[in-house]
């Protein structure tokens, strides 16, 4: 077990490693100069000199990367070139808003998915269940920025029953966060809601064609304790993976959601970073999103393997 766990986290770094090359080369050859963006076209040539020497673009891309990765490592991320403050202070203060936003986006999502995937595999083939699957690739095919605008015209903007957009941080109160929080993410679930049912029931509907399952039925299980005690629990076993594989996607919606409800979050100042040429946010948020995928995937695997011993030998 500690032999496998060692592996994976192993694979994982050279995984993270290989990233922040690509993550670093990727910024460099976009077009566009840091220096310029901060000064204008109109700057003059020994202006942009001195601010590249400031900034430290002067040097060569290798030194740029060795040092990047050098501050990382001593807990250092640099400062921000648009917002001139450290680039760790900023995207912390920006996660309080975001890092919410994703948890409670995939606990809504669960809680409708979960329920909603056994009772359509429970019905197999009924009309409940072609109902349910009908809602649900409807649901999976709705855009989140599409989504996010009709909730903001209908409970916003018609009914008032909850702000357009904004977000005044936890300060304001617990309660008035998460009334903020609450059509992003409603927003944001929706459609994962829809992923995680349908998997639930392919799931589902996988686990009650197993053997086990009969041999429960034989020894005396009646058909809620076979379905509550046996099979939704062996059927849970890889919608935990599923979670692992769709928090990329979560960041990303998270991205659009932020932007339409003008939430400061990490996704908004991604996009603002992307357009003012910040290098040093960029590459530190991006990097802290691959980590944080690869540290969750890591931790899903090894409950995995907890919930299933069969899975116990194989590589995390």
């Amino acid at each position: 077990m500690m032999t496998n766990l060692a592996s994976a986290i192993s694979g994982r770094l050279v995984v993270l490693t290989v990233a922040s090359v690509i993550v670093f080369a990727l910024l460099n050859l976009l077009p566009g100069d840091p220096a310029t963006v901060m000064l204008g076209l109109d700057a003059s040539p020994d202006s942009i000199a001195a601010l590249h020497h400031q900034l430290g673009l002067d040097v060569s891309p290798a030194t740029r990367y060795v040092r990047w990765i050098s501050g990382l490592l001593h807990g250092e991320a640099g400062t921000s070139y648009a917002y001139d403050v450290p680039v760790r202070g900023l995207i912390f203060e920006r996660f309080q808003s975001t890092l919410p936003l994703i948890l409670l986006a995939t606990g809504l999502a669960l809680l409708i998915g979960l329920p909603t995937g056994a009772i359509a595999a429970t019905h197999r083939g009924k009309g409940l269940d072609l109902a349910v699957m009908a809602t649900l690739q409807f649901l999976k095919s709705i855009p989140d920025f599409w989504l996010a605008m009709m909730m903001t015209l209908l409970f916003s903007l018609t009914l008032h029953w909850f702000p357009a957009g904004g977000f005044t941080g936890w300060n304001a109160g617990f309660f008035t966060g998460l009334r903020a929080l609450f059509l992003p993410t409603v927003a944001l679930a929706i459609p994962q809601a829809a992923i995680t049912a349908r998997f639930m029931r392919s799931s589902l509907i996988d686990v009650l064609n197993q053997d086990f399952i009969r041999t429960a039925r034989a020894q005396g299980y009646s058909g809620k304790g076979v379905l509550w005690k046996v099979a939704i629990p062996n059927a849970l076993i890889p919608v935990l993976t599923l979670i692992g594989i769709q928090l990329p996607v979560l960041v990303t919606g998270a991205i659009i959601v932020e932007s339409v409800f003008n939430i400061p979050g990490c996704g908004k100042l991604l996009l603002e970073a992307v357009n003012q040429r910040d290098i040093p946010v960029v590459q530190n948020l991006v990097m802290l999103i691959v980590a944080g995928v690869l540290l969750l995937n890591l931790a899903l695997s090894i409950v995995v393997r907890w919930l299933d011993p069969r899975l116990a030998g194989e590589r995390a």
